[in-house]
């Protein structure tokens, strides 16, 4: 009996340890299996390099057949610096399709040495994240950035799922065909140097109050977004026209194209206190993030539509909102409205020829510079800025960097969809004196 029972559990074990075995194996296959393909970058070309797992394959950009070889490599050499390019790779093995990748990149850019922005803003530095996906991963890769431990947080749908020391990540937790939010994070402390600067500047203001141990946990913020979507798990329904128009997230249509870049800056609470008047407060937009309020502090709209006269592609709109000021009752005070307008350089468009007013990729710089019309002459200016480039086919991408104060929302429209997409929702941790410009940023670089 002993025996038997012996037996009986020594086979157990061994179809546990067969199948254990055979799991490890076949995940292995399916790891190695998945098809991996990687970039060589310049100002000029883009080389794309991918595993040999086919005979022969085809490569498409955006949407167009540019080349068939029989190598696992490919240079485009008819690229420009500075535009997105999203290229599919189909892998065939006696003339079927094995699988498919696609890679969503860019030349390195060519922006940052003359940039539309104004000349007394620094440029911000190029983090643009390239992604590479298939039906069942997504591979990030980005350029170095600024982050204290060299450790970067990385968000999905704006969740924290990985801490990350390297400058690359493979998301396999995905499903098909579905769209996902990316949002790379670095976090770098000031210098002593910034912090004295900053103690310097404060005290000329006569503000004492600010504590050592507040300044030295000061930072900069940089945040790199990418908008990446899943291929189709039937490989040959990633060739459809619209499939190939849907992975950049547009409608084929035969209307001029229009988009609208929407940047809003608000107050969360209901009031904050006037640190010149005390007993009075001012009232806040007392809400949270809303693409379509019209409670803000500023408002800029900037309209692109293609296939228009030069003088009608952009258009500029612009508000700002009513400052009011209460007593500890909430008694009303009195009413100001800042005078910030893009006729006396509040708010500003930057526009460039050619870059400007090309027929498929339009290049623009905008931004606000906009105080409260109390104690104009000594509180700081709400200030932010940015680079967008936007491409005829839905393509976007915008880079640049704003105060930490207080809420910023940006958001752009799709005509051709007739909807928003969030760009960034960033929050307010109540302090006004990240106003000043000597106090740290939030920098940011964003594409869809």
């Amino acid at each position: 009996m002993n025996f038997k029972k012996s037996l009986f559990l020594l086979v157990v074990v061994s179809l546990i340890a067969t199948l254990f075995s055979q799991s490890s194996v076949l995940f292995a296959i399916q790891a190695k299996d998945r098809f991996k393909a990687k970039t060589e970058i310049t100002s000029s070309s883009i080389t794309l390099n991918w595993d040999k797992i086919g005979t022969e394959y085809k490569i498409y950009r955006d949407g167009n057949l540019i080349g068939e070889t029989k190598e696992n490599s490919f240079v485009d050499a008819t690229i420009k610096a500075d535009v997105l390019y999203k290229y599919l790779i189909a892998a065939y093995d006696d003339k079927k399709i094995t699988d498919i990748v696609r890679i969503s990149t860019k030349a390195k850019t060519s922006l940052d040495k003359g940039s539309l922005k104004k000349e007394n803003q620094n440029n911000t530095l190029d983090m643009t994240i390239e992604s590479v996906a298939g039906s069942n991963f997504i591979t990030l890769n980005w350029p170095k950035i600024p982050d204290d431990d060299n450790v970067y947080q990385v968000y999905r749908n704006g969740s924290l799922i990985a801490n990350v020391s390297d400058t690359q990540f493979t998301d396999q937790d995905v499903v098909s065909s579905t769209r996902y939010r990316y949002n790379v994070i670095g976090k770098k402390k000031l210098s002593d140097d910034d912090v004295n600067k900053i103690k310097k500047e404060l005290k000329k203001k006569h503000d004492n109050n600010v504590s050592d141990e507040k300044l030295l946990k000061l930072e900069n913020t940089y945040e790199a977004i990418k908008f990446v979507k899943t291929l189709d798990s039937d490989l040959q329904t990633n060739f459809e026209v619209s499939r190939l128009k849907e992975a950049n997230f547009i409608t084929m249509s035969s209307d001029s194209p229009y988009f609208s870049f929407r940047y809003m800056t608000f107050i969360p609470d209901y009031r904050v206190p006037n640190p010149f008047q005390s007993g009075t407060y001012f009232l806040g937009n007392n809400r949270s993030y809303d693409v379509l309020s019209y409670d803000y502090k500023t408002l800029q709209n900037i309209d692109v539509t293609f296939d228009q006269p030069l003088y009608s592609t952009y258009r500029q709109r612009t508000g700002v909102g009513t400052t009011y000021l209460v007593d500890e009752d909430n008694n009303f005070l009195s009413s100001k409205t800042a005078n910030c307008t893009a006729d006396n350089g509040a708010y500003d468009l930057y526009l460039l020829s050619p870059n400007s007013y090309e027929t498929d990729k339009k290049q623009f710089g905008a931004g606000g510079d906009c105080g409260i019309p109390y104690n104009d002459n000594i509180t700081p200016d709400i200030t932010y800025y940015y680079d967008a480039w936007i491409e005829r086919d839905g393509d976007w991408r915008v880079k640049g960097s704003h105060d930490k104060a207080p809420a910023h929302e940006f958001y752009i429209y799709d005509g051709s969809i007739g909807s928003y997409t969030t760009i960034f929702q960033h929050g307010f941790d109540g302090n006004f004196n990240n106003l000043f410009p000597f106090y740290p940023n939030w920098t940011f670089d964003i594409s869809g």
